[in-house]
């Protein structure tokens, strides 16, 4: 039997039922479709929704006879050479060539011979399957040539792409017109952690999303083509909906073979998904799997450059400090300063350790961003008295620098839901970074006011702005407009890239904005207004690194026996010699053996304890100190002070037993707080020196009594 995709028509016009059924019979063993219709009328009808191979056509017949059917059949383009045969049973010279002036190719007399019919209609059957044959094969030939001219011009797009999303994005939309397909998706796999995936659809299905990753995960794991063609029509499913679309799949692959992804096509309207369609969507997955691969090598030479830049731009940032303080410990060695020179070496000692200090915690910020462990001590927060801090803190810079520095806050801007401390420093690094790329005589000012459902911090400056090839990149990490050792500007250039991952983490944004080079800049912080109804809570799982300095103290530590453990000797000098300056008794070693040895032979009211001991670390002392009875020094207080700042150091060393943890460089008034805490003693304040202005502010690791 003849699949019923490929079967010929065959149209049989006569009036009597009888004769119908006769040439039915005659011509059923051909194995084709056979159309009935009664009249000429009805053979028109039928003519206007298909093709047939052959049509028998009465002669006489009421209304409209077969000359009639026959002259309106020819007056149509698709049917003008569609074969026509008379069957009549009244001969006549007259009508058989009135007939043949019709374009008929026979004039048959009933009764019929069976074999000579069917001999006669197979020979118009096979030329009309031949004749679709041939006229398939052109259709799909142009049809390929189409598709490799979209394809080609298809590789100049994906090649074109400035960024994997827009690549991915360029290839689904090219394999819908290539394949005349409603719905295409490109998933690139770059790693574990970054997965790209772009769709192009003219419609949603209930199972395109199972469907679809089933798919992606055979060919992940084949590493080849995968495709459905149309299903053939079965008994029941008479709509082309009830079947499954035709779907096609091919993988994206590395230079080594492994996969990266797949391209994924369904849907196709004009027939199915064919071995030439196959080879056509490997071939684009092939194009894109080559400009992926130079996207990613792309990139990674540009991170190889950012990181070179960066950590040449880190030992700037940090031998500059440490070139200053060399020179002013040098000349305060050599007693060549007088006591007002003694005081501005000292002074200047003290800001470039802390902005070394300003440095390592921006690095560790970042750190904490990129492993996901910053945490967020969430309150409701009056953002004035946050900006006054931050402009009360950055008022001398301005002011060093001959910038005004203004503000204007909107008392009615209300409330938002976040991390005081965090806050403080967003505004700080935008003030910042707004006073570093403004000259002298430039304005710099900071807004506050409510804008909708938010609140919006804007930080407006007249100074350098920001060029349009430049600005797409000012949030991101190590990026600086003027990488080059000439550049005008310091920094690491992570400070806004900070205040970007912070101000998300608040469930808020930031964006810049300028009209280029020469024209300023504007930085719009908003963050969620709050409704009244949230309720505080802890966002993430980290300690916070906060802009804050110890208040000046008196702080006596009369007579308490301190402990401290510490490998290298500087530090360990001039920690016995602060707090010794506090009235305690002070033993200082170097290990964790001498530390116990000093323990055995007398006890001490508290441990100051570095971590990173050589052979034996903290932990271990530690641990060993807990084990030991109460009545032999077990139950010492203890405080970790050690350079591992991060959150995960902080929770190991109250884990191990200490009593708290703080970090290096520590300023002296903290230390000997911290020792205070721990010794339940009173901290008074200071009277007698005026309280730190702004200009002292350093970063310090919040810690918890």
């Amino acid at each position: 039997m003849t699949d019923v995709t490929e079967r010929a028509g065959i149209l049989i016009v006569d009036d009597s039922p009888e004769k119908i059924v006769a040439l039915e019979s005659i011509l059923d063993e051909l194995g084709q479709d056979i159309v009935k219709a009664s009249s000429g009328r009805d053979a028109l009808r039928h003519l206007l929704t298909r093709d047939f191979a052959v049509i028998l056509l009465d002669v006489r017949m009421p209304v409209m006879d077969g000359f009639e059917t026959a002259a309106l059949i020819r007056q149509r383009p698709r049917s003008e050479h569609t074969p026509i045969i008379f069957v009549t049973a009244f001969p006549d010279e007259t009508h058989v060539a009135r007939g043949y002036s019709l374009k008929a190719v026979d004039y048959i007399f009933t009764p019929v011979v069976p074999d000579v019919l069917r001999t006669k209609v197979s020979v118009f059957v096979d030329l009309f399957r031949m004749t679709a044959q041939v006229r398939r094969q052109a259709d799909s030939l142009r049809q390929r040539a189409a598709q490799l001219h979209r394809l080609s011009a298809a590789s100049l797009a994906i090649n074109g792409a400035t960024s994997l999303e827009q690549m991915l994005e360029v290839v689904v939309e090219n394999a819908r017109a290539i394949f005349g397909v409603p719905r295409a998706i490109a998933t690139a796999r770059v790693d574990d952690r970054r997965v790209l995936q772009a769709v192009s659809s003219a419609f949603e299905t209930s199972d395109a999303d199972q469907r679809e990753e089933t798919v992606s995960s055979i060919v992940r794991t084949t590493n080849r083509p995968y495709r459905i063609p149309t299903p053939p029509e079965r008994g029941g499913l008479t709509e082309p909906d009830e079947r499954p679309h035709p779907f096609l799949a091919a993988p994206f692959t590395r230079r080594d073979g492994r996969n990266m992804g797949d391209i994924q096509v369904s849907g196709n309207p004009s027939g199915g998904c064919t071995e030439e369609d196959e080879d056509i969507l490997v071939q684009l997955a092939q194009m894109t799997s080559i400009a992926i691969e130079n996207t990613l090598y792309g990139e990674l030479r540009e991170a190889n450059r950012l990181k070179d830049e960066f950590l040449a731009t880190v030992s700037h940032e940090l031998r500059t400090p440490l070139s200053a303080m060399l020179s002013w410990v040098w000349m305060l060695r050599r007693g060549a300063l007088d006591g007002a020179g003694a005081s501005r070496a000292i002074e200047a000692i003290e800001r470039n350790v802390k902005t070394q200090t300003r440095i390592v915690e921006d690095l560790l910020d970042l750190s904490r961003i990129v492993t996901g462990k910053l945490r967020l001590e969430s309150r409701l927060v009056e953002l004035g008295p946050v900006i006054k801090m931050a402009t009360d803190a950055i008022t001398p810079a301005a002011e060093a620098k001959g910038i005004i520095l203004g503000s204007s806050v909107d008392p009615a801007a209300g409330h938002v839901l976040g991390d005081a401390d965090r806050l403080q420093q967003l505004v700080w690094n935008l003030l910042t970074n707004a006073i570093k790329f403004t000259p002298s005589g430039g304005r710099v000012e900071v807004q506050l006011a409510r804008c909708g459902a938010e609140v919006e911090v804007r930080v407006t400056d007249t100074g350098a702005g920001i060029s349009r090839d430049f600005l797409p990149h000012v949030f991101e990490p190590f990026r600086q407009a003027d990488g080059s050792p000439g550049r005008k500007a310091g920094g690491l250039g992570l400070g806004l890239a900070i205040v970007r991952h912070v101000a998300e983490l608040h469930g808020g944004r930031v964006e810049a904005r300028s009209l280029g080079e020469g024209h300023g800049s504007t930085f719009v912080l908003a963050l969620p207004a709050s409704t009244g109804r949230e309720e505080e809570r802890e966002v993430a799982s980290s300690p916070a690194v906060v802009e804050a300095a110890a208040c000046p103290t008196t702080v006596r530590l009369d007579g308490r026996r301190v402990l401290i453990v510490e490998d290298e000797a500087d530090t360990r000098e001039a920690l016995s010699l602060i707090v010794s300056q506090a009235g305690a008794v002070v033993r200082s070693v170097a290990t964790t053996a001498a530390a116990l040895a000093a323990l055995a032979s007398s006890r001490a009211d508290v441990l100051l304890c570095d971590i990173g001991l050589p052979t034996e670390d903290g932990y271990v002392l530690i641990q060993k100190l807990r084990a030991l009875p109460a009545d032999q020094g077990g139950a010492t207080p203890a405080v970790a002070l050690t350079a591992f700042a991060q959150a995960s150091d902080r929770a190991r060393a109250v884990a191990a037993g200490f009593d708290t943890h703080v970090a290096k460089p520590i300023e002296p008034d903290l230390l000997l707080q911290t020792l205070a805490h721990v010794l339940s003693l009173p901290v008074a304040e200071d009277t007698e020196h005026e309280a730190p202005g702004p200009s002292a502010l350093a970063f310090q690791e919040r810690t918890v009594g």
